[in-house]
C-alpha cells in the first residue's frame, strides 16, 4: 500500500495565501497582521504535491490558480496537453478555451492554456522558493532542501523548453524580475543540477522522492537538447550522463508481475509503483496518484479516463471523458495503414498482432463500439481505417496506454478495486524513467558522441527486446525520431522531440501529421513559422512585468 497520501492532505493547507496570478509572485500575506507559522515538513509535502494536486481542498474548489479551470491546471495534465496536443500523438476534440488554437498550432500571447501552464509553472517555483527561503537542514531538512530544488529546476526546465527567455526568480520578493537569455537559464539550470549530484541521496528515500539520478537524467534531457536551448549542440554530455543513469540503481522493468500483462502494459497501471518505485524501479521520478488521498482531475486519472468514452469503461466504473485519440501519421509508426486498413483488435491483441508491447491500440467496429473484451476470433472488418478528420471522439483510434488496471485483476476490470477510490485513479505517473536514458545514449551517439561500452543499436533493442519487438531495424535520423514516439507515446513530450529533430515548425518542418496547421492528413504540409516552436509569454506578464516577448508573438 502506498502511504504518502496522508502528508498531501495536510500539505493542501499549510500555506496561506498561495492562489495567485503569476504577477503577483509573493506568498506572504497581504494582511500584515496574520501571522504564518512555517511547517517544513507540510511545505515540503506541498512541493511535491504540486506535481499532482491542483489547489487545497481536493479535487476542486481552491485552486492554486486564479481565473482558471483547476481540473485542468495540474503540473503534468497542463505540460502533457502542450507538448502532445499540437503533435502527431494526441489530439483532443473538446471544446475548451485554446483547445482548437493549440491542436492547430496557430495559439497567442493570449491563448489559455499557454497562460495557464505559465503561471503553473511560476507559482510552483515561488513555493519552493518559500521552502528554501525557511527550511532547516536539521534531520532530514538537508535531503529536503536538495530535493525541493529538483522540483524548483523541473519547473525552470520546462519554463526553458516551452518558453525559452522568461523572468528568474530565486527568492519570493516584490518587484521585477530579471528576464534570463534561453542561454542563461541553460548555465543556471547546468550548474544547480550538477551541484544537486552530490546533494541529493544516492538512492530516494521512499518510492516518491527523487535521487541524485534523477538529476542526471534531467541533465541528460538537457544536453540532448542543448543545440535547440543554446545553439550548441553537447552529444557528448547526453551520451555520458545518460549513460550513468543505466548504470545505475534504477533499472528497466522486464519481468511481468502477473503474466497476465506484459512489462510495458505493468508500467502505467493502477499498482505500477510495485514495477517502477522503490530502490531499483524504473521510475527516477514518481508522481503519486492515489484515488482517497490524491484526487484531482490533472493527474491519471486525466491520462485513464480521458482517453476512454462510457463504452469504453468495464462495467460499474466512472464515465470516460471521450478525450484523447491518435493520428493516422502515429498509426504508421507501428503498422503500414495504407497495406493493413482494416485491422480491428482490442487494447489486447493488438500488440501482439503488430508485434510491439508498446502498441496498446484499440480500434473501433463500423457502429463506434469499441472491442473491450480479449476475443481472438476477431480478425479484420470493413472501413477500420483510421479516418483522421479530427471530427471527434469516434475519429480514428483510442490509445488505452494508461490504465486504472491491476495487476492481479482480470483482463476488464478497472479503477473499481476494493479499497480505491472509486472516481480517481491510483495509476502513478513515471515522469522521468529508466527508458529514457537509453534513447538518449542511443541518438546522442548516433550523432557523434563516442560510445561507452554500448552502441546505440544496443541501447535501441534494450527497449524493443522489452517490447518483444524483433523486426530488424537502420539507425536513422527518422527511426529515432519514431522509436521515442513508440517508447514514450502520450507520456507528454513529443512536442519537444519533434523541435529536436526540425521537424514541428519552421521552413525546413517538412513533416505534416492531421491536425498541423489545421489540414487534414492528404491536404498536405503547412508551412509553419519559426515563432511556434516556443510558446509565447502571457500578455499581461509582458505589459505588467516590462518583459520581451519571444521573436515573432
Amino acid at each position: 500500500m502506498k502511504t504518502l497520501g496522508k502528508y498531501f492532505i495536510c500539505a493542501g493547507v499549510a500555506l496561506f495565501g498561495l492562489t495567485a496570478c503569476v504577477q503577483d509572485l509573493d506568498v506572504v500575506p497581504h494582511d500584515e497582521n496574520k501571522i504564518m507559522e512555517f511547517n517544513q515538513d507540510a511545505v515540503f509535502s506541498k512541493c511535491y504535491a504540486t506535481l499532482a494536486l491542483t489547489g487545497q481542498q481536493g479535487p476542486a474548489g481552491s485552486g492554486d490558480i486564479d481565473d482558471f479551470d483547476e481540473g485542468m491546471s495540474s503540473f503534468y495534465r497542463m505540460t502533457w496537453v502542450l507538448q502532445e496536443m499540437p503533435t502527431d500523438e494526441c489530439w483532443i476534440p473538446w471544446n475548451d478555451p485554446g483547445f482548437d488554437d493549440v491542436r492547430k498550432v496557430r495559439w497567442n500571447s493570449l491563448n489559455q492554456q499557454v497562460q495557464g501552464l505559465y503561471y503553473r509553472l511560476y507559482i510552483d517555483i515561488t513555493l519552493c522558493n518559500h521552502f528554501l527561503e525557511n527550511a532547516k537542514e536539521d534531520g532530514d531538512g538537508a535531503n529536503q532542501i536538495a530535493e525541493v530544488r529538483f522540483i524548483r529546476a523541473l519547473n525552470y526546465f520546462y519554463l526553458l523548453d516551452m518558453f525559452g527567455s522568461v523572468p528568474f526568480v530565486d527568492k519570493v520578493s516584490p518587484g521585477k524580475k530579471e528576464q534570463y537569455t534561453r542561454s542563461q537559464l541553460f548555465i543556471w539550470l547546468e550548474n544547480e543540477l550538477k551541484d544537486l549530484e552530490n546533494k541529493l541521496p544516492e538512492t530516494r528515500l521512499n518510492d516518491f522522492r527523487v535521487d541524485k539520478y534523477a538529476a542526471k537524467l534531467l541533465l541528460a534531457r538537457m544536453y540532448l537538447n542543448a543545440e535547440v536551448y543554446t545553439g550548441v549542440p553537447q552529444w557528448q554530455k547526453a551520451a555520458d550522463y545518460a549513460k550513468q543513469v543505466i548504470d545505475g540503481p534504477h533499472k528497466l522493468h522486464t519481468t511481468s508481475l502477473g503474466g497476465v500483462y506484459t512489462p510495458y502494459q505493468e508500467l502505467f497501471m493502477g499498482d505500477n509503483f510495485r514495477v517502477v518505485g522503490g530502490a531499483s524501479g524504473e521510475a527516477l521520478l514518481l508522481i503519486y496518484q492515489d484515488g482517497i488521498y490524491c484526487q484531482a482531475y490533472g493527474g491519471s486519472t486525466f491520462l485513464v479516463l480521458g482517453c476512454r468514452n462510457t463504452d469504453y469503461m468495464p462495467a460499474n466504473s466512472p464515465d470516460g471523458w471521450a478525450g484523447y485519440r491518435t493520428t493516422p501519421e502515429f498509426l504508421s509508426k507501428f503498422v503500414d495503414i495504407d497495406i493493413t486498413p482494416t485491422i480491428l483488435k482490442n487494447e489486447f491483441d493488438m500488440p501482439a498482432l503488430l508485434g510491439d508491447d508498446r502498441a496498446i491500440f484499440c480500434s473501433v467496429l463500423t457502429n463506434g463500439k469499441p472491442v473491450i473484451e480479449p476475443d481472438s476470433t476477431i480478425l479484420t472488418a470493413d472501413s477500420i481505417k483510421p479516418r483522421g478528420n479530427m471530427g471527434g471522439f469516434q475519429d480514428s483510434w483510442s490509445m488505452l496506454k494508461w490504465t486504472g488496471r491491476y495487476v492481479e485483476n482480470t483482463m476488464g476490470e478497472d479503477i473499481t478495486v476494493s479499497g480505491h477510490g472509486p472516481n480517481f485513479v491510483d495509476t502513478d505517473i513515471p515522469m522521468l524513467r529508466v527508458g529514457e536514458a537509453y534513447l538518449t545514449y542511443a541518438e546522442a551517439v548516433h550523432r557523434g558522441a563516442t560510445a561507452s561500452g554500448m552502441t546505440a543499436e544496443a541501447a535501441i533493442q534494450a527497449l524493443r527486446d522489452r517490447a518483444h519487438n524483433t523486426k530488424p531495424f537502420t539507425l536513422s535520423d527518422d527511426f529515432l525520431l519514431d522509436e521515442w514516439s513508440r517508447e514514450f507515446w502520450a507520456e507528454g513530450r513529443r512536442r519537444m522531440d519533434l523541435v529536436r529533430f526540425g521537424k514541428f515548425a519552421g521552413t525546413s518542418a517538412n513533416y505534416h501529421w492531421e491536425g498541423r496547421g489545421g489540414n487534414k492528413s492528404e491536404e498536405g504540409l503547412v508551412n509553419l513559422e519559426k515563432k511556434y516552436n516556443i510558446y509565447p509569454i502571457p500578455e499581461a506578464d509582458i505589459v505588467a512585468a516590462g518583459l520581451t516577448q519571444a521573436e515573432g508573438y
